[in-house]
Parts: C-alpha cells; sequence; structure tokens
C-alpha cells in the first residue's frame, strides 16, 4: 500500500511539474509580448504626461512672474520715459526677485540694448556675439516668451533657466524682461522623478541640446547624438515612440514636446530579456514546486484520513467502538502462534448478554443499542490494556487476555459482573462469561468451542462465570 502511493505521489508530481514547465514556456512570449506593449503604449506615456503637468506647475510660475513684469506699467513708463533713473528699475529688480525666490532677474532696454541686471550691473548687448542668441531668439519668437538655458558669466557662471518675456507698447517690441532659477532645481526634481518611475528621464531645449542626461545637468550631447537614425522623426512629432533591441535588452524610447517650456520629455525603460524570461520561468518553477507540494500535501492527508477511517471501518464495530469478527480473528490467531512457541498462557472471555431479546422488544432497538455501547464501555474500563475486546455477533462479545492465567481471566469476569451491576445504563442488564485458558496442543476452533461451552452452562443460570477445565 505504502510503495503504491509512493508511486502514485511521485506521478502525480511528475505530471503537475512538467505541466507548469510546459505552460510556462509557451506563456514566456507572450508575456513579452505583453509587456513590451504594455510599457511602450501605457506605462511611458502615461509617465510622460504626469511629469508633464507636474514640470507646467514648476515651471509656471517663473513664467508668470515675467508676464507681470513685462506688463508693468511702471516698467513700459520707465523704458519709454526721455529721463531713466536706472536705481528705480534696479530696486523694482530685485525686490521682485526677492519676492519670488528667483535666481535672477534682469531687463533689456531694446532702444539703446542695455541689459540691466538685478545686482545693479548694467551691459551693453552685442546682438551679434553668440552669446546673445538668446535675446535674437526672443525677438523673433512667436510666442510672448522663451525659455533658454545658458552659463552667463553674469550669473556666477551657473546653469541657470531663464524666461525671456518680450515688452509690448502698441504692438512694438521696446524691451524683454525675465527672471532665472537655477538648472540644479529642477535637476532634483528629475532624480525625483526618476526615483519614483524608475525609468531615465531628459528633456531636450530648443537648440537640441540634452539636459539632465546621465547625471549632468547641461550635457554636451545632442539629440543627433543620441540617436542619429531617429532624432529628425522625433523632432519633427509632438508624441514619438520607438523600440531600440540588441540580443539582450530592449530600449523603449518615448518623446513628447511641452508646449509650455518648448522643450521635448524623453522617457527611457531598458529591459534585459534573459534575465526577464529567467525571472518568469524562475517564478512559475518555484510557484509550481510550492502548489505541488500543497496538493501532495493535501492529498497525503486526505489518503491518510480516508486510509484511517476505512481501516477503522474494516476493524471495528460502528455501534460499540470494538474489534470485529473479522479484525479479532487474525489477532487471536497471532496471539496462539505467540503463545505456542513461548508457551505464554492465553485466556478467553466469551460473554453474552442476559435476556437481551426482551430490552429490544420492551424499549426498542434505540435503547438495544444504547445498553450495547453502555456494555463495551464497561468492559473496556475492566480490561484496560490487558486485552482486545470484540463483538463476536450480536449481543454476543469475546475478550482475549494474552498472558493472562485462568484465575486472572475468572477474576476479570467478576470485576464485569460487579462494573455493570453499577453501571448507569439505560436499561440495567446482567452478562453470562465463559472463560477458558489455551491448551499449547489444541486448534483455534478447539479453544473456542471449550470457551462457548463455558459460557453455555453459564446461561443456565444467567449473571454467572463458568470456567472450561
Amino acid at each position: 500500500m505504502n510503495a503504491r502511493r509512493y508511486r502514485y505521489n511521485m506521478l502525480l508530481s511528475l505530471l503537475l511539474l512538467v505541466g507548469f514547465i510546459f505552460t510556462s514556456w509557451i506563456s514566456i512570449e507572450h508575456a513579452k509580448q505583453s509587456l513590451y506593449k504594455g510599457v511602450s503604449d501605457d506605462a511611458l506615456p502615461l509617465t510622460s504626461h504626469l511629469i508633464d503637468l507636474d514640470i507646467q506647475k514648476r515651471l509656471q510660475a517663473p513664467i508668470i512672474v515675467s508676464q507681470q513684469m513685462a506688463n508693468n506699467v511702471f516698467i513700459k513708463r520707465w523704458l519709454t520715459s526721455s529721463q531713466q533713473d536706472p536705481a528705480l528699475i534696479f530696486t523694482y529688480l530685485e525686490d521682485t526677485r526677492a519676492l519670488h525666490h528667483a535666481k535672477t532677474s534682469f531687463l533689456v532696454d531694446d532702444k539703446n540694448l542695455t541689459y540691466y541686471h538685478f545686482d545693479g550691473n548694467t551691459q551693453q548687448l552685442d546682438i551679434r556675439a553668440k552669446q546673445n542668441d538668446w535675446y535674437r531668439e526672443s525677438l523673433h519668437s512667436d510666442a510672448d516668451y522663451a525659455l533658454n538655458v545658458d552659463i552667463d558669466p553674469r550669473d556666477n557662471n551657473e546653469a541657470i533657466v531663464y524666461v525671456n518675456h518680450k515688452i509690448k507698447q502698441n504692438n512694438d517690441v521696446i524691451g524683454v524682461v525675465g527672471v532665472g532659477i537655477l538648472l540644479a532645481d529642477l535637476h532634483h526634481l528629475i532624480e525625483q522623478y526618476e526615483a519614483s518611475y524608475a525609468r531615465k528621464l531628459y528633456f531636450i531645449d530648443h537648440k537640441g541640446r540634452l539636459l539632465f542626461f546621465n547625471d549632468q545637468t547641461l550635457s554636451g550631447t545632442s539629440i543627433h547624438d543620441r540617436f542619429p537614425t531617429q532624432a529628425t522623426a522625433l523632432l519633427n512629432q509632438s508624441e514619438y515612440q520607438f523600440r531600440l533591441e540588441t540580443d539582450d535588452h530592449a530600449e523603449f524610447v518615448h518623446s513628447r514636446y511641452l508646449d509650455s517650456i518648448g522643450w521635448y520629455l524623453i522617457v527611457e525603460q531598458t529591459i534585459d530579456k534573459s534575465s526577464g524570461i529567467n525571472d518568469i520561468l524562475t517564478t512559475n518553477l518555484w510557484v509550481g514546486s510550492l502548489v505541488t507540494l500543497l496538493i501532495l500535501a493535501v492529498a497525503q492527508l486526505t489518503f491518510n484520513h480516508y486510509q484511517k477511517r476505512l481501516e477503522k471501518m474494516a476493524k471495528y464495530d460502528k455501534l460499540t467502538d470494538t474489534f470485529n469478527r473479522q479484525a479479532f480473528e487474525p489477532q487471536l490467531q497471532h496471539h496462539l502462534a505467540k503463545a505456542r512457541t513461548q508457551s505464554t498462557p492465553v485466556v478467553m472471555l466469551m460473554m453474552d448478554i442476559d435476556h437481551f431479546k426482551q430490552v429490544n422488544d420492551q424499549h426498542g432497538h434505540v435503547v438495544g443499542d444504547r445498553v450495547l455501547q453502555c456494555f463495551s464501555n464497561v468492559c473496556k474500563r475492566e480490561i484496560e490494556n490487558n486485552g482486545l475486546l470484540c463483538r463476536w455477533g450480536g449481543e454476543e462479545f469475546m475478550v482475549l487476555l494474552p498472558k493472562a492465567t485462568l484465575e486472572q481471566g475468572i477474576a476479570i469476569a467478576e470485576k464485569i459482573h460487579v462494573a455493570l451491576e453499577q453501571a448507569e445504563c439505560e436499561v440495567k442488564v446482567t452478562v453470562s462469561i465463559g472463560v477458558a485458558q489455551y491448551h499449547i496442543d489444541e486448534s483455534e476452533d478447539g479453544f473456542i468451542k471449550r470457551a462457548d461451552a463455558a459460557l453455555y452452562r453459564a446461561k443456565q443460570g444467567r449473571n454467572q462465570t463458568k470456567f472450561a477445565a
């Protein structure tokens, strides 16, 4: 039985593991394609959209400040005045910068190309100089303002995002005013995004330069250096995505043009093909092994439970919870064989409840069953662990006492009489008992017949014990 169960468990384990491995390999390609589609169609576009909204909020403040400065009546009157007091404009620029926590603030008078800095310095702009390209771009921009990233010696050579807003009077540009924030502040924001989304993020400014690329605030790399074959298509579309693949990796790139600042936001995610497949397979194998073990454990518990139930049903009488005849006979044969080889005594008690038919006739079979249960419980208590109790049939019971003498068997029989007399059975009953000690040279049937004969003599007077010679 155990060997068969072991083979069954091994076969079940093998089938389950093979099934998990087979389905895992089939699902890997589908899972990979689903993963790729989820990254390119959902994850990256959603990430860029959320960052776009947040960047707009972060840069909205300096844009609004520059807009207010450009529409300020004082600024316009000062620029158009024939007598300009620089101290007034310096005070205004410094107050505005301090009030809005900007890094810098400035004003350019287009009439005389004078650059006014919040710290009180002025400078004549040479619009032909490359360092002043930002001013020409601001004047020729279709929008009212433009953003540019520059490192300006007038601002301690720090990388700054400048918001350059045109000042108009009767649709004529009379100057440019604005504020600047440190590019490093945006860099910290990008680092937070990368940590939150577990993806690589950077920008392409209006000059095609990569900002915050490879941990550099203002890198010397352009979009054409980064993606030579995709750069043109990327810069010509407001939203663009593509995938670059090698044998080991798949790199997903998504770009979004941010109207509010005129930059492109690039979101990249790299997936390791081999590790992804191995992770899926490893996970499935672990899950498969765990499920297999759980199934086997449940199957084993179920087998054991039902086996015990079947064994109990096969060995024990359901009503009295004593050995039935089928299970008792092998036990009898075993102890008789042991007695023959070891010359040890064995005693049998054969018992019959007196007038039990009257109990059934007068009180019903339900009460009769409870009387049988009460009687068997009395016998179990008196026998304890010294013998085996069997319901031989109907109201007949048999007790086998290994290593007991005839005198010990008679003593136990008398104890049963006394205990039954004191027992609180639903109907008081008595028992007739025949006791026999096994003779080494007799057969099993002969032993039973002698005990049965002693019982017959006991039943002549009822409620007594007789023993066979």
